[in-house]
């Protein structure tokens, strides 16, 4: 469990402000496809206080996976949208800041 830990956060360390990734391709680039459940888990346990940019892991459908309205979806999604991602109920539609470049 320890190495599957550490190649998450590596990968996740590395992913750049404004892009996202979802549970199953950040297990999937760990080495270890079919994952994607632990990922969430592992993303659900992470300190608050936590410099990995958790908040950059999505569900396949681009779609923000806590409950809308819990205190974890409002931060994640305050989080987002200051990395210039526009969401629609769950649904991260566009980075208004890539778009830019």
């Amino acid at each position: 469990m320890t190495h599957f830990k550490s190649q998450v956060f590596l990968i996740l360390d590395a992913l750049p402000q404004g892009e996202c990734i979802a549970y199953g391709e950040l297990a999937k680039q760990a080495g270890f496809p079919g994952y994607a459940r632990q990922i969430g888990q592992l993303m659900k346990n992470l300190p608050k206080d936590t410099k990995l940019p958790w908040h950059r892991v999505v569900n396949s459908q681009r779609r923000i996976s806590f409950a809308e309205n819990t205190d974890a979806y409002l931060r994640q999604k305050a989080r987002l949208k200051q990395e210039g991602w526009v969401i629609v109920g769950n649904k991260l539609t566009v980075n208004e800041k890539s778009t830019r470049k």
